[in-house]
């Protein structure tokens, strides 16, 4: 039994998507603007992060174009690192998620049970605590994925695209039309700055974290030899467009520094944009974003664990597929149990910077990873004949320097916890990748 292909192009673009547009990319977003100290350092920055983003997606088009596959990272790697190394990565890659799910899970139970507390109150606010919260949501995407690709990729397409298209409207009309009715308004460009703009860059960069999902559903994408190559710099190309708008408003009618310690700052946030009466629409948008990024993200790390459990290196009841839906049932459960034991530890710990930073560096090398495995793949003339760019060679190259760069820097200013858990994160399940593959 095998995965059905039903995820068409418009589907493939919403989960590539889905997984960025989280409602912890919120404090990202302020901590651009505060680092780009002006209106055009801060649009040229998004675009900077935007275009090094693009490279990056063009590198997984050309590999994902050659290996249709839901092993994702594990085949894209295995040739040009080995296949020990390609297997550390890619289970490294798996645990990165549950820590950014966990995340994301927390968030979303408070700006829930913020929620509730305007409009409800009473008992509700104690039995319907945020914990509570976040589990009837992570069940709820749970259900979704469980009974069918299509629905889940269904209402991936529909959330994504709203929440899409509300960012844009959100801006447009706190830059254009409520710009006397919030205490701040800024409507001077100032003067551009390199060093401003390349420090908010490397900053934007991380607005986009986990595009790379959506390479794992290779043997579900109905047109796999060029729409899922194309979906991938295409959702790339239109969240640049979203964080441009939501930046920039931010910037323009936003006093960052009054948001930036909250926990869930898109509460304050729309009451700037939208003013106090209007901001309950953001939370809503908050809302579904975390429904978006938690449900693109179990879509395309259920098939991962899947493969590898399919394969023989992990449990191999995690390779089973549902007789009904065609689901990878067994690794979705596997997933969220996982992810769900990284909520409880978030929740009653109040530590959930450690797993974004974590993340957010080990993605960079991994997006490095995958510029170099295209550039060897077009050097050894590997890649398929149905997706490639002009200028590849160079474009690979550029995305592995700069990624490793990005990677280093990021080790650099973070506390040292962040570096010592991602070297012996991948220094252990390089042991225990040596182990399974032993002959």
């Amino acid at each position: 039994m095998s995965l059905k292909r039903a995820l068409k192009f418009s589907r493939l673009v919403a989960v590539t998507m889905g997984t960025p547009l989280a409602s912890s990319v919120f404090p990202s977003l302020m901590l651009l603007d505060l680092a780009a100290r002006s209106l055009i350092n801060e649009v040229v920055a998004v675009l900077m992060a935007t275009v090094l983003v693009i490279i990056a997606a063009l590198a997984y088009g050309e590999l994902v174009s050659t290996y249709p596959t839901a092993a994702g990272n594990r085949v894209f790697l295995k040739k040009p690192l080995g296949d020990v190394i390609a297997l550390a990565l890619s289970l490294m890659w798996i645990f990165i998620l549950l820590g950014a799910a966990g995340v994301e899970g927390y968030v979303v139970g408070y700006v829930l049970h913020y929620l509730i507390s305007l409009y409800v109150g009473g008992i509700a606010l104690t039995i319907l605590s945020p914990l509570v919260l976040s589990l009837i949501v992570m069940t709820l995407i749970l259900a979704i994925n469980i009974l069918g690709v299509e629905i889940s990729g269904n209402f991936q397409m529909g959330i994504t695209y709203f929440i899409a298209a509300s960012l844009i409207v959100i801006s447009i009309i706190s830059i254009f039309i409520f710009r006397n009715t919030v205490p701040q308004t800024i409507t001077n460009i100032g003067n551009f700055n390199l060093i401003d703009a390349l420090s908010a860059a490397a900053i934007g960069v991380y607005f986009f974290l986990g595009f790379g999902r959506v390479t794992t559903l290779g043997e579900e994408a109905v047109d796999y030899k060029r729409g899922l190559p194309l979906s991938i710099p295409i959702g790339v190309s239109i969240l640049g467009i979203v964080f441009i708008f939501i930046t920039t408003a931010i910037f323009m009618r936003v006093p960052i520094t009054s948001l930036i310690s909250m926990l869930i700052p898109q509460v304050l946030l729309g009451k700037y944009l939208l003013g106090s009466e209007r901001a309950i629409f953001m939370i809503i948008v908050s809302v579904l974003m975390s429904f978006s990024t938690f449900n693109a993200g179990v879509l395309g790390t259920s098939r991962l664990i899947y493969a590898l459990g399919r394969e023989g290196t992990l449990p191999r009841f995690l390779g089973k597929i549902h007789k009904r839906y065609f689901t990878p049932y067994t690794s979705l459960l596997f997933l969220y149990a996982i992810a769900v034991l990284m909520v409880f530890i978030i929740t009653y710990t109040r530590s959930f910077s450690i797993p974004l930073y974590v993340a957010a560096g080990f993605d960079s090398f991994m997006y490095a990873a995958i510029g170099y495995s295209a550039l060897w793949h077009v050097r050894h003339k590997l890649g398929s004949a149905s997706f490639h760019v002009r200028g590849e060679s160079i474009i690979y190259l550029v995305a592995t320097i700069i990624f490793t760069l990005l990677g280093i820097l990021l080790l650099i200013t973070t506390p040292p916890v962040v570096t010592i858990i991602i070297v012996l994160g991948v220094i252990s399940l390089i042991i225990y990748a040596k182990i399974r593959l032993k002959p």
